[in-house]
């Protein structure tokens, strides 16, 4: 009988023999004769040892314990950001060679017919597309690289199926607003993602904490070194236990905060059995997303009144890849204004002034206003300009 609320953990060893011992400590029986998808996190074309994606070696160790497991067929797929080309993206992963190497698939998630899934009881996503494979195979395990986010605090093996959403489904669950009669205190991006949980969670998650990311994950921040793995058939206890090793609170993180209270999952780290009983001797503490961040351009102007550190993120990025696309949109002062934060009122805008994100929509009839709990920065370009932005830069996930 599988203990779900076992979490075995490994530290020091690197990333494919951390993997080894964690995965393989897991009652792994019930793999027997099993079809299992591996789902990885490798979302951007990056080098091998980054902490952008999850590392090929802790791909190849789990590859090598479900072939002792005797499961029947193995493939690894991925549906990355947009603009990201999956092949080559697995290539500079180091990914296609280990799927070489032990004769497994490699599927681009985004080349077959995607599901419409609805969502009983849905919050702010009643109905999603998913990528068909994910839905074919008996066993869907979560592989991600440990990260620090920018809006959702951490990203893990929940978070990690948002990657089996289909093509630009993803940047869809970074626009929603709440319906009418429908108010949560949370972000929508957060909320969201605790709705794609009521349907499609891991059944087994592998945490890749080798070399992991910090601070402006979940591509902008600096890689850390940590050197743990961990694994469980429990989707919370899993993310939960890493948050732990990574110096986070659970409880702090509002899409773990909403699967538990949706899904009836404790977010306490006591509640889970832990092996070794010493696993917080293994802790790395990670830095957090910054709270603020300064955007600091002469000829721009950015009326913040409460934001959180997700819009603030999102207006860096864009004006990173953009501002020198909207000189045709400064005011009289020769200066392009934004506005983010709940606090934004309609008398302190200019009118002209780009509102930011949903908290902004009080002035909106003053400014161009611009959904999404944040709206990621291509979505600002087009809602703007009316047209899609010349770039093949990925998308944040």
């Amino acid at each position: 009988m599988v203990n779900k609320n076992l979490v075995v953990v490994s530290k020091g060893k690197g990333p494919f023999h951390n993997i080894k011992t964690a995965f393989g400590g897991l009652d792994l029986t019930f793999l027997k004769g099993k079809s299992v998808l591996i789902k990885p996190n490798i979302g951007r074309s990056a080098k091998k040892t980054k902490g952008v994606n999850t590392h090929h070696n802790a791909i190849a160790a789990v590859i090598e314990v479900l072939k002792d497991c005797a499961a029947s067929k193995i493939a690894i797929g991925e549906s990355p950001l947009v603009g990201v080309n999956t092949l080559e993206a697995f290539e500079k992963a180091g990914v296609r060679g280990v799927a070489q190497k032990y004769n497994c698939e490699l599927l681009d998630l985004d080349a077959f017919p995607p599901v419409e899934k609805e969502i009983p009881g849905a919050r702010v996503v009643e109905s999603t597309k998913i990528c068909s494979p994910v839905l074919e195979y008996d066993i869907i395990l979560s592989l991600p690289v440990a990260k620090t986010h920018m809006h959702t605090g951490v990203t893990l093996g929940i978070k990690n199926m948002k990657g089996c959403l289909y093509k630009h489904e993803k940047v869809r669950f970074h626009q929603l607003e709440y319906v009418n009669g429908m108010e949560y205190p949370d972000k929508t991006l957060d909320t969201a993602i605790s709705d794609l949980a009521t349907i499609l969670l891991p059944d087994i998650t592998v945490i890749d904490g080798f070399t992991g990311m910090q601070g402006l994950g979940p591509s902008g921040g600096e890689s850390i070194e940590s050197d743990f793995a961990l694994a469980s058939w429990h989707p919370l206890g899993a993310d939960v236990i890493a948050c732990v090793l990574m110096g986070q609170k659970p409880e702090e993180i509002p899409h773990l905060r909403l699967v538990s209270e949706r899904l009836n999952f404790s977010i306490r780290p006591e509640e889970y059995r832990v092996i070794p009983d010493n696993y917080k001797d293994y802790i790395t503490v990670y830095k957090k997303p910054p709270q603020e961040i300064s955007i600091t351009y002469p000829d721009v102007v950015v009326t913040d009144k409460g934001s959180c550190s997700a819009c603030q993120s999102t207006v860096m990025l864009f004006l990173k890849r953009f501002k020198d696309d909207f000189k045709p949109y400064v005011l009289e002062d020769k200066k392009l204004h934004l506005a983010i934060g709940k606090g934004i009122v309609l008398e302190e805008i200019k009118k002209g002034t780009i509102l930011i994100g949903n908290c902004t929509h009080k002035a909106k009839e003053k400014g161009l206003f611009v959904s999404g709990c944040p709206p990621v920065p291509t979505r600002i370009y087009k809602a703007v300009v009316g047209k899609e932005p010349d770039v093949n830069e990925p998308e944040i996930d």
